[in-house]
């Protein structure tokens, strides 16, 4: 597999972390910073990227929403004559 280097500034005390983990795995401290972030990015990438509006229709305004819900919706003729469509044969 092709490597690239990446130079990646670190602060002193994440870099000891780093260099005890390596020994005590007994890999390369490059090693353990590649499974780091294989094991890490995908929970950095869902922490950090938020998923785009799946519609570009705003919500309706709570107000509003609360009023449309608290209407009992009766479509009951609608639903009995959608059943008696149904084929009797199904199961």
């Amino acid at each position: 597999m092709a490597m690239n280097t990446i130079p990646l500034p670190m602060p002193p005390e994440l870099i000891e972390e780093v260099r005890r983990t390596a020994q005590q795995a007994q890999v390369s401290s490059a090693e353990i910073m590649r499974k780091s972030i294989r094991a890490g990015l995908p929970k950095v990438r869902e922490a950090l990227i938020q998923i785009p509006r799946l519609t570009n229709v705003d919500a309706l305004p709570r107000k509003a929403a609360n009023k449309l819900y608290a209407e009992r919706e009766d479509d009951l003729a609608s639903i009995r004559q959608f059943i008696k469509a149904q084929p009797k044969d199904a199961d």
